[in-house]
């Protein structure tokens, strides 16, 4: 079931924060999915951008969502991988 176009709040935490140059936007999608973001986020912000989108986790409300055919709702966070110890 393919979803409809949506319009998306998306917060950035760390390196994709610094790397968008902003903390929080609105995106338009053609498609309201993981993959729909990831791409939404490199039309926006480039290809090194998208990138890190892509081995980011997404968070949809409460849940956390992988594949790129999931379905996400209107306010979404990207996190990327963090380094600790």
């Amino acid at each position: 079931m393919a979803s409809a176009p949506a319009t998306v709040t998306v917060t950035y935490f760390a390196a994709l924060a610094d790397r968008t140059g902003c903390r929080r936007e609105e995106l338009d999608l053609a498609v309201a999915t993981v993959g729909g973001l990831r791409a939404a986020v490199g039309q926006r912000h480039g290809a090194d951008v998208e990138a890190l989108a892509r081995q980011s986790s997404v968070l949809t409300g409460d849940e956390l969502v992988r594949d790129d055919e999931a379905a996400i709702g209107p306010v979404v966070d990207l996190l990327p991988p963090f380094a600790g110890g």
